[in-house]
């Protein structure tokens, strides 16, 4: 990979996780105990991107995870859906700010590097990083539901790199998800990507892998001296 000069985030499971004990409370109320917390989320990591999927037929995009999640678990398709359905109905699922996501924000933008956040949201996104203490970090922050369009497309991207000032050459994206995330920047041109495989679900990829955030800082350079990033609202700019 070349210096980056700019970094893109994705958000949620990323910096923002869905809280391991509410999936596990969740499954126990559809009659499914004893799910750790730890498997819990490693099943939904694993299935997150099975909405892309063409089957089963006649399954909204939620419901596709949640059976697929089902699956995994071992308690069937139909109790999946179940218990995914009352995890997302509750307010608190993204819950968990990942311990690291701070001090690797902190240490990105000492370095020099503008940095945005690019997230299939729900027109939330902006109020979400506030109500974890992010938000002053970005200089750009892009909602799918605000933009009109969602990770894989490219569109989404070439939107955060619009308001960074950056070309994709000059950006790295660092994100959990291999379809919406490493795929999906590729295809916007951003061919310095980071996978964030929180639950070691991922093995032997040809891209950078990583297990834990501050590992991230591996994979930028030390200082940028011809580049800033001070925070909100500054560009990607040459000094």
């Amino acid at each position: 990979m070349t210096a980056p000069k700019a970094v893109l985030f994705d958000i949620g499971m990323t910096f923002i996780h869905p809280s391991g004990q509410v999936m596990s409370e969740e499954l126990a109320a559809v009659g499914v105990p004893g799910v750790g917390v730890k498997t819990a989320e490693a099943a939904l990591a694993t299935a997150a991107e099975a909405h892309h999927l063409d089957f089963p037929q006649g399954l909204s995009r939620p419901e596709k995870v949640g059976a697929a999640r089902g699956q995994l678990l071992r308690v069937g398709a139909e109790t999946g859906r179940r218990a995914w359905r009352r995890c997302t109905d509750r307010a608190d699922l993204y819950r968990d700010l990942d311990p690291d996501a701070v001090p690797v924000l902190r240490e990105t933008c000492g370095r020099g590097l503008a940095v945005a956040a690019v997230s299939n949201s729900d027109g939330t996104l902006t109020e979400e990083l506030a109500r974890f203490g992010l938000l002053d970090f970005f200089t750009a922050v892009v909602d799918s539901t605000l933009t009109g369009v969602e990770k894989p497309d490219p569109g989404v991207f070439a939107s955060a790199l619009g308001q960074l000032g950056c070309a994709p050459a000059d950006a790295l994206f660092v994100g959990d998800g291999l379809i919406n995330d490493i795929f999906g920047a590729l295809r916007a041109g951003i061919t310095s990507t980071v996978l964030y495989d929180r639950h070691q679900v991922y093995r032997e990829l040809p891209v950078p892998v990583i297990t834990a955030l501050p590992q991230l800082l591996d994979h930028l350079p030390a200082r940028l001296s011809n580049f800033r990033n001070e925070g909100r609202g500054t560009a990607c700019m040459s000094v």
